[in-house]
Parts: structure tokens; C-alpha cells; sequence
């Protein structure tokens, strides 16, 4: 199902937009307002902005029928100190690294890469949460079959989810 977008504002606007917001939550979904507007596939938005399909559209619903403003409006509530923000730059670089492995890998490895390579400790949880939104298959922190077949093993490395 495709959700028409409200014609409220020109491309033009929501660039403008985008440099004077200093919030990049809100930016971020000016972004989405903008790429929709251009065309853009909602599947390629969401893996793009890692955002979740729910969010994608929670945002075209607030700005079909508030606009900017709606947009704006919206407040995430989380932990009182909020949580740990992480670039999204170093989880395509472990998704980058993995691809280019030979052999299973679990969430416990790419938190280990991900620690070599940035030298930031990403928890269990949120790894998970990333690998779940990239749309990457994982292997649970268990050893391989000791006579498994090799070439159902080289299929199963790291695989998009099929959807």
C-alpha cells in the first residue's frame, strides 16, 4: 500500500527547512518528507535512514495532516539521561568487514569488531536492534556443526532477509 503525500511543501522548503533546524531528529524527518517527495521507494527510505517501516510511517501520517509543524511536534520519550547515540558510519563498516569474512559470525563477533575497529563498546541489545534493521540474518553465540556441510554453511554467511 502507497500513502499519497499532501503536496504542503516544495522541495525547495524543506531544504530550507533542513538548514535552519538545528535538531537533527527533526531533520532527519524532513529528509524523509524530502526523499518521498523525489520519488523515492519507501523500502529504500527506511534502509537508508535505518528507520523502522512504523516510524517511516508514523512521519508521512503527522505531516499529511499537520505539515512541518506536525512534524516538529513529535516528542520521543526514552530514559531520563537518553541513550547512547552511535555513528551510523560504524555499523556499515562492520557490515562491510563481515561481508568480506568466510566464516559464521554472531553478535558477540561484530561487537568485538566493532570495538577493534572504533574502539566503542556497543551492547548486545542494540547490535542486535542494527543487524534486525540492516536486514542481515545472525547466527546466535553457538559453535558451528562439527561434519556440517561447507556449502550450506558459505550460503547462510550473512544473507539479507528475504522479504
Amino acid at each position: 500500500m502507497r500513502l499519497k503525500l499532501e503536496e504542503l511543501n516544495t522541495i525547495d522548503e524543506l531544504k530550507k527547512e533542513i538548514r535552519n533546524s538545528k535538531d537533527g531528529k527533526y531533520q532527519l524527518r524532513v529528509i524523509t518528507i524530502m526523499m518521498a517527495k523525489r520519488g523515492v521507494k519507501s523500502k529504500e527510505i527506511q534502509e537508508e535512514l535505518m528507520i523502522s517501516p512504523n516510524t517511516y510511517y508514523k512521519w508521512i501520517h503527522k505531516y499529511n495532516s499537520g505539515g512541518l509543524k506536525a512534524l516538529k511536534a513529535i516528542r520521543i520519550k526514552g530514559r531520563a539521561e537518553g541513550n547512547p547515540k552511535y555513528e551510523n558510519k560504524i555499523f556499515k563498516e562492520v557490515f562491510e568487514s563481515l561481508d568480506k569474512m568466510e566464516e559464521y559470525w554472531s553478535i558477540p563477533k561484530m561487537q568485538k569488531l566493532v570495538k577493534k575497529l572504533h574502539n566503542v563498546d556497543v551492547p548486545y541489545e542494540t547490535m542486535r536492534m542494527r543487524v534486525k534493521r540492516a536486514r542481515y540474518s545472525y547466527k546466535s553465540n553457538r559453535p558451528s556443526p562439527y561434519k556440517g556441510n561447507e556449502e550450506k554453511k558459505a550460503s547462510f554467511k550473512k544473507k539479507a532477509l528475504k522479504r
